[in-house]
């Protein structure tokens, strides 16, 4: 006899059938989408696999060929004249690399500073 009228002091607010309804049908709805991410993902993959499998298959059998004498390679003898020309090459790409990275850094730099401009408004509000 108790719990019947706790039952009747219990106030229900309006609404809430509606509201636990579409909670419900939200919750089942970003279940159904996960499993479909993870299905997406499962099938990605295996794609990825099977093209990795044919590129390597299709470099392994062009390994098999004679390779083509390159007319500007040229064998240097002499250990000084190697060792000039080798560090001609790498200051080649050391120069090249400090514009590439000149380059990167100053993007770098934009894109900070744009991106603690945005930051900086927010935070205002």
């Amino acid at each position: 006899m108790k719990t019947e009228n706790l039952h009747d002091e219990i106030e229900v607010p309006s609404g809430l059938e509606a509201r636990l309804e579409a909670l419900i049908d939200r919750l089942d709805e970003a279940e159904t989408r996960s499993k479909r991410k993870a299905r997406t993902r499962l099938w990605t993959g295996i794609a990825a696999s099977i093209a990795i499998l044919i590129f390597a298959g299709l470099l392994s059998d062009s390994g098999n060929k004679p390779a083509v004498p390159n007319p500007e390679v040229r064998q240097i003898d002499d250990p000084e004249t190697a060792y000039i020309e080798v560090r001609k090459a790498l200051e080649l790409m050391s120069e090249n690399l400090n514009k590439g990275i000149d380059e990167f850094s100053v993007t770098l730099a934009s894109e900070l500073e744009k991106s603690n401009e945005i930051i900086n408004k927010t935070l205002k509000y």
